[in-house]
This record gives structure tokens, C-alpha cells and sequence, in this order.
């Protein structure tokens, strides 16, 4: 449960007003329900206030570290999901927010988060420490989704650093525990789109089309079935991509790519279309 008094005897004992607090985070009146009704904050504006008092997870939730807590899914699943769709702002200060009410249930998520983070930076020594950290908590259990996701990103850093037989490897373990379905147990819609995505990306870096595009048909036949649009402009472009026979149809995957990016507002990816499939 939100602990909305913690946030307004804080406030009053820093002598800020509700108008105070808010300033540049919400408006006041998301100060006064949080204050008044214990209402949960969206978590950008959590963690702003909560760094703007020095408070931690801990300190404005009750039994925080209690495993079945589900405020702190909420929290971690939003980090999660903002880094998978590269939203990168804060989170520094959200993954320190949350740093230490972490259980064992949760390390490996946390874990494959930094490790996502730090790739993205290009840091791949920390980024592969993260990574055998997932491994390690998940046992390498083929059927979690950390673990996957931790294969994939080791192929991806071996891929940097141009080493494709060993990118090749890890990319082929993940391919092979795909192979029957796209349902992973503990995987939400994002989740299996990111990893059909990137796997769809790395075998065409590898000029493996068919499986480039093989795993791209699937994702995009997944978000139609589960009836969501992550990366399907993405996807597609692989799709088109990786066709090496077929005008008619790189056209085809081409113009759906295309006009999906710009219903999504991506604007760069347009660009790198026309760039690619003029």
C-alpha cells in the first residue's frame, strides 16, 4: 500500500507546500490525492518526488520487500518497459530507487535491466557481467524469458565486437527455444516482440535471411494475433529486408513498414526506409 502520509510529513518537515513539491514533477493536485487517498503516482512522478524528499520504495510503501508486494512490480515492470522501448530519461535514478528492495523473485529482471542499459551505452564488460548475473538467477532455464533475453544480448555484444560465430551461437539457442511457439512462461507481449525484433535484426547483420525473416513473420503474425503494435514497423522493414526473390513483395513489407512508422510518429525509421528501399 502507498503510504501517502510519509510524503506529507516529509513535506511539511522541509517546510514545502504542495504547489512546492509538485513544481516541474505534477500538478498539485496529484500531491493532495497522493497525500490524502494513498493514491500510487504514475512512476516518473514517483521517483521525482521521492528523490526530491529522499525518500526511498521502502520508506512510502508499506512491507515494500514482502515478495508478494505488488508495488513493486508495478515499479520494476515500468523501468522494464520504458528501457525496452528506449526511454532512457532518469533511469539511473529509477534503477537506484529500487536498488535495494530487490528480492531474489526479481533479480533477474533487474539484473538483465542494467545489463540492457549498459549495452546501450556500449559498455559490454559491465553490460556481460549483468548478463551472467541473469544467467546465474535463472538457471539458465530456456522457458524464462531473462534467460533469453540475457543469450540474445551476449549474441548482440559478440556481434559488436565482430565476432559472428560466437554471436551466431547465442542467437541459434534462442532461435532453437522458439521453435515450437512464441509463448514463454513468465513473458508478457513486449517482451516476445523485443526478442523477435532484435533476433530478426542480428540474423540479417549475419546475411541469415531466411531466418531474419522467418523470425520477423512470426512477431508480426504474434502482435496481430495478441492484437499490439510494438516494433511492428520494425518487423517489418526486416521482413522486407531479408526478401532476396521478390520484388512485388519487398515492396509490399516495404509500403506496410513505411506507413506503420508513421502512424507510430517514428520519423527516423521512415528515413532509414527510404534511405534502404527507395
Amino acid at each position: 500500500m502507498f503510504l501517502g502520509s510519509v510524503v506529507y510529513d516529509k513535506r511539511r518537515s522541509l517546510n514545502l507546500t504542495q504547489s512546492g513539491l509538485a513544481d516541474g514533477v505534477c500538478n498539485q493536485n496529484t500531491i493532495s490525492k497522493m497525500e490524502k487517498h494513498n493514491m500510487t503516482p504514475q512512476i516518473d512522478v514517483l521517483i521525482k518526488i521521492c528523490h526530491r524528499l529522499d525518500l526511498s520504495l521502502n520508506d512510502v510503501f508499506s512491507d515494500f520487500s514482502s515478495d508478494n508486494k505488488q508495488e513493486q512490480i508495478f515499479v520494476l515492470d515500468s523501468i522494464e518497459e520504458n528501457v525496452l522501448l528506449n526511454e532512457l530519461i532518469e533511469v539511473d535514478d529509477k534503477l537506484s530507487l529500487v536498488k535495494n528492495s530487490i528480492n531474489n523473485k526479481d533479480a533477474a529482471q533487474f539484473d538483465f535491466i542494467q545489463g540492457l542499459v549498459e549495452f546501450k551505452r556500449n559498455n559490454f564488460e559491465k553490460c556481460s557481467f549483468n548478463l551472467d548475473k541473469v544467467l546465474q538467477e535463472t538457471k539458465s532455464d530456456n522457458d524464462n524469458i531473462y534467460t533469453l533475453m540475457a543469450y540474445l544480448l551476449k549474441g548482440m555484444v559478440y556481434s559488436a565486437q565482430k565476432h559472428a560465430e560466437m554471436s551466431g551461437y547465442y542467437f541459434n539457442i534462442v532461435n532453437d527455444s522458439l521453435t515450437e511457439n512464441l509463448n514463454v512462461a513468465n513473458a508478457n507481449s513486449l517482451e516476445i516482440l523485443y526478442l523477435c525484433k532484435l533476433l530478426g535484426k542480428s540474423y540479417l547483420q549475419l546475411e541469415q535471411y531466411s531466418q531474419a525473416m522467418t523470425i520477423s513473420k512470426r512477431g508480426i503474425e504474434f502482435a496481430n494475433d495478441n492484437h499490439v503494435s510494438y516494433f511492428i514497423d520494425e518487423l517489418n522493414f526486416t521482413v522486407a529486408l531479408a526478401i532476396k526473390d521478390d520484388a512485388k513483395e519487398v515492396q509490399r513489407y516495404r509500403n506496410i513498414a513505411y506507413y506503420c512508422a508513421d502512424l507510430l510518429g517514428h520519423t527516423e525509421l521512415q528515413t532509414e526506409i527510404t534511405k534502404k528501399l527507395n
